[in-house]
């Protein structure tokens, strides 16, 4: 969807109505907005923020959700509390109108303003907007024509600053456009400078620092010719017909990708998946690094993120060097079409229809398992070692429950898939977001997929659960964002990328190759 359609529904102001730069702003925040970002009281600069009571009401609805819903409701409702614990202020910027609201100054110098419309108290029949507001929609009552109302509210006692709603609800953007008021969307998050879907960039280089290249595995640039990119990066590095992919050090040092990105990998008690494209070996560069402890990666349906990391996750698990000793696998539990409702079971079953994505990589990387050869005897004695200590954890609880002999027979009797090992051990462990507050994942790579429908303050907060050793993967699609508020440009996915950008523990890499099928690659770009 091209950025001016985001454009023309976020951003709206009046063609005729002067908006000189001596005025100053009213920001009227819409609940979204606070829940999306629970600290966005404080990035607003220098200007008056305005909370309808209406938002305070439709906020108390939301405190009691579960998982990041509910903490940025009661996180809100605690740093409003304390800020006006201090007392009670009339709000000057209402001259002397609306003696009932609250107002109170902001640590970075700005200024809040609860309030409550007095047009609606009284039922002010006089009132041109309020009137106005009437005849267009259908139910004044309804929480968002309230919030409407104070907005007209604010314009009629502010007449010499420019009141302008905050919102990202499309429908609610569109109400406010066609009545008249100015209307953006919550822009602190959103990445404007990044042009999303743009592939690697391309270097081109004389003959001599080519072969220089090919022949010592890496070559320094003048800064002229590196002076936009950005550590970590992965580029192009072009002379005439011939390319190679390669990746920025800083300093104008241009280093070749490492040798398992070329050749591929073998997954231990799997098969050997080897990169179908430039793209995926950059990928796999990045997930081979240890010193790369962030990677973002966004593509679009069919481009082999998803597979890719798993594979190289379990292969730095259960491989030679062991590096890690678990995989994390999660993904938003965000519905496509019609809600299911509730879901039966346990945990690990509720999960399932989520989780199902992981199980098809599975499936692909421990495919056509034959019976173990001479050659694979050393393999399964390695990982043997690497799950004896957990063989026992799991005996040891086995032994503690003490189930009945026809539990044991039923559960011998289920077929097995040839990766399930790795789950009966603790090698790969997947849980629902919702209760990854709190925890601290050391020695754990930790792999988010469709991370495109994650607020930012989610991102955030996935991030830092990382400790000492580990390496945490953002894997997503800007354009198939499934949350009703965000967007190609204010997602967690892109927020993440945005912000660690140029960090040396760090790498972002864009997909755009699909490689699932013809029809799926078709699908991605047409529909």
């Amino acid at each position: 969807m091209p950025e001016s359609y985001f454009a023309l529904i976020f951003l709206h102001t009046l063609p005729n109505e002067t908006t000189p730069a001596s005025k100053t702003k009213i920001f009227v925040l819409d609940t979204n907005v606070l829940l999306h970002d629970p600290q966005c009281l404080h990035k607003f600069e220098e200007n008056t923020l305005a909370i309808p009571v209406e938002v305070l009401e439709e906020l108390d609805g939301k405190k009691s959700a579960p998982g990041e819903l509910g903490f940025s409701a009661r996180k809100i409702h605690r740093d409003l509390r304390a800020l006006f614990d201090e007392g009670l202020e009339s709000p000057p910027e209402l001259n002397g109108k609306g003696s009932s609201a609250l107002s109170r100054d902001l640590p970075n110098g700005g200024r809040l303003v609860v309030v409550i419309n007095d047009y609606m108290v009284s039922g002010d029949s006089d009132n041109e907007g309020l009137n106005r507001l009437k005849a267009t929609l259908v139910d004044i009552e309804k929480m968002d024509s309230r919030i409407l109302a104070s907005v007209f509210f604010l314009k009629e006692v502010c007449p010499n600053s420019r009141v302008i709603l905050v919102t990202k609800d499309a429908n609610m953007a569109l109400k406010g456009i066609a009545l008249g008021l100015e209307v953006e969307d919550y822009m602190n998050d959103k990445v404007t400078s990044a042009k999303l879907g743009g592939g690697c960039k391309t270097i081109e280089v004389s003959d001599e620092d080519y072969e220089r290249f090919l022949e010592e595995h890496g070559v320094d640039l003048l800064p002229e010719q590196t002076s936009h990119l950005f550590i970590n990066e992965y580029i192009f590095l072009s002379n005439g017909e011939f390319s190679q992919p390669a990746r920025y050090r800083g300093d104008g040092q241009i280093d070749s990708l490492i040798l398992g990105s070329d050749v591929g990998v073998k997954i231990p008690k799997g098969i050997r998946i080897h990169p179908l494209n430039s793209e995926q070996r950059m990928l796999m560069d990045a997930l081979l690094d240890e010193d790369i402890k962030l990677i973002t990666c966004s593509g679009k349906a069919g481009t082999g993120k998803t597979l890719v990391s798993i594979a190289m996750a379990l292969f730095q698990t259960i491989g030679e060097d062991n590096l890690y000793e678990r995989v994390f696998i999660t993904r938003p539990l965000v519905h496509i079409g019609k809600d299911t409702g509730a879901l039966p079971g346990t945990l690990d079953e509720k999960m399932a229809p989520y989780i199902a994505p992981f199980f098809d990589n599975l499936e692909v990387l421990f495919s056509n398992r034959k019976v173990v050869k001479q050659m694979d005897a050393h393999e399964d004695d390695r990982v043997s070692r690497i799950t004896s200590t957990r063989k026992r954890k799991k005996a040891m609880a086995k032994l503690a429950k003490q189930p009945s002999q026809r539990d044991e027979d039923e559960e011998e009797s289920k077929p097995r898939k040839p990766f399930q090992f790795l789950f009966d051990y603790g090698m790969i462990e997947v849980e629902a977001m919702t209760f990854i507050r709190g925890r601290s994942l050391s020695n754990t790579i930790f792999i988010i997929d469709e991370a495109q429908n994650l607020t930012p303050h989610e991102a955030k907060t996935v991030v830092s659960r990382m400790a000492e050793g580990s390496k945490v993967i953002l894997l997503g699609d800007p354009y198939q964002v499934d949350s009703m508020f965000l967007d190609a440009w204010s997602n967690g996915l892109v927020h993440t990328a945005q912000r660690f950008k140029g960090t040396d523990i760090t790498a972002h890499l864009e997909l755009t190759k699909g490689v699932r099928s013809e029809l799926a690659d078709l699908a991605a770009d047409l529909l």
